[in-house]
């Protein structure tokens, strides 16, 4: 291709410089006779030479390259899918640009690199389980780099939410999201059987949502669902048993003059439910018929006064009369099939303890008198048996005492003396030496009980 003369001028000439047409809103020749390129598009990369001629002189030239670049749009992104379940797919991108970012995951493959995006396929292990890996992007504009790490799914809680659809059946919806990359994919099963898509069973797109259909919530509650997430790092397992209509807890609030109370109260997470009945029972209560009209009801029986969609968990009464005692409950129901009720509360001057507290209470009294009766006997018998023991201590004999049984006693009519008295020793034959002795000497017998008696 030839040269095309884009800007022609003449030095010291009154003439402006000569600008092709086409590069009028590029190009400009300074005072000092610099050219500048001004707002360059990007087909202006190429080689431009200046030639520079005066009479007499010969032509002398200089050639320049100009290259333009153009940053790529946004930021480089790193993603990270499952192929068949089996590999990891790494996938970094950084789209546009002039010229495109080279791309690259050096703690992957250092040889392998691509422009403007990069892909690399490694069979799962765990060595990439929890790794982090990042792709290096390269501009001649901005240097930029993204991250992404690997996991296996991560533990999960299924979230149960029930509503009724436009032909009057209920509708429960069952989603199983487990935190992992790449995604997981979420298989379904009802008992030992797998699930797909069919009129009473649908499965989202993504697989983490399943929605059941049916008009008796009894057929909800034949068998437990489960879901299973996995991908190619792990897998994770989860059961729901779907229960009936329930209330697992409630509550009453009363504002300060007595005259607006606040019920509220919670739901099993796996319950099914689609609206409440909030009842009272009181003087004049009023209650709602099936018409929708509200009438008074006797105050010896529970009316129901509101009707609340399932989502709801809080009710306000209104216009008490602070001086009367009025009885509060909330009934769940799945469409026409309705739970048993809460526990009763109460707000009035004759508020008292709660059933579960009269229950306690009837609980635990006994049991606290058995452990009083069983306490005493135990006192009892300590103390019993310690004054036994004490009454059958015996001392040890004296040896004295022991010879004195065992050896025989001289009865000799010398030894004895009116009144129990004994005879004074003889000293003449104590005085005798061992060997002048004939017989061993008596055996010690200690002296009788001294009786004396008076005569007045």
């Amino acid at each position: 291709m030839a040269d095309v003369p884009v800007v022609t001028w003449v030095i010291d000439s009154a003439d402006p410089p000569v600008i092709a047409e086409a590069s009028r809103n590029v190009l400009r020749i300074d005072a000092n006779g610099s050219l500048s390129f001004i707002n360059v598009p990007l087909g202006y990369t190429s080689n431009y030479t200046i030639e520079m001629t005066k009479s007499g002189l010969g032509k002398s030239s200089i050639t320049f390259t100009l290259k333009v670049f153009a940053r790529p749009a946004g930021d480089s992104t790193c993603s990270l899918q499952s192929v068949n379940s089996v590999d990891l797919q790494y996938y970094c991108q950084w789209p546009g640009g002039t010229p495109p970012a080279r791309l690259s995951f050096p703690a992957l493959n250092s040889f392998r690199s691509g422009e403007g995006n990069l892909s690399l396929i490694f069979p799962a292990s765990p060595d990439l389980d929890g790794k982090m890996v990042t792709c290096l992007a390269d501009h001649p504009v901005e240097l930029s780099n993204c991250s992404i790490t690997a996991g296996g799914p991560s533990m999960f809680l299924p979230a149960v939410r029930t509503t009724v659809d436009p032909d009057g059946k209920i509708l429960v919806t069952i989603n199983c999201v487990s935190e992992a990359s790449p995604p997981a994919l979420v298989s379904w099963s009802k008992g030992s059987d797998s699930i797909v898509g069919t009129a009473t069973h649908q499965i989202s797109r993504d697989t983490t949502e399943l929605q059941i259909r049916d008009y008796d919530v009894s057929n909800f509650l034949l068998q437990n669902y489960a879901c299973t997430c996995r991908n190619p790092l792990g897998s994770q397992r989860r059961e729901i048993q779907l229960r009936g209509p329930l209330i697992s807890d409630s509550r009453l609030f009363t504002n300060h003059n007595g005259t607006i109370v606040t019920l509220t109260w919670e739901v099993p997470p796996t319950s099914i439910v689609t609206g409440f009945d909030v009842q009272m029972k009181g003087p004049n209560s009023l209650s709602r018929n099936r018409s929708g009209n509200q009438t008074r009801g006797s105050s010896d029986w529970f009316h129901t006064i509101q009707q609340k969609p399932g989502h709801a968990r809080s009710a306000d009464i209104f216009f008490l009369d602070p001086k009367l005692t009025y009885g509060f409950r909330v009934i769940p129901k799945a469409r026409g099939t309705a739970g048993p009720p809460s526990e009763a509360q109460t707000a009035g001057p004759g508020e008292g303890l709660s059933g579960s507290a009269i229950a306690g209470l009837a609980a635990g009294i006994p049991c606290g008198l058995l452990l009083l009766v069983l306490l005493g006997g135990f006192i009892y018998l300590c103390v019993y048996l310690h004054k036994k023991k004490s009454r059958q201590t015996r001392y040890p004999k004296p040896r004295a005492v022991e010879k004195a049984v065992t050896a025989p006693a001289e009865l000799t009519p010398h030894n004895l003396l009116t009144g129990g008295l004994r005879s004074p020793p003889d000293y003449n034959r104590l005085q005798q030496t061992p060997s002048e002795r004939s017989a061993a000497l008596p055996a010690f017998v200690p002296a009788p009980p001294v009786r004396t008696a008076t005569i007045v």
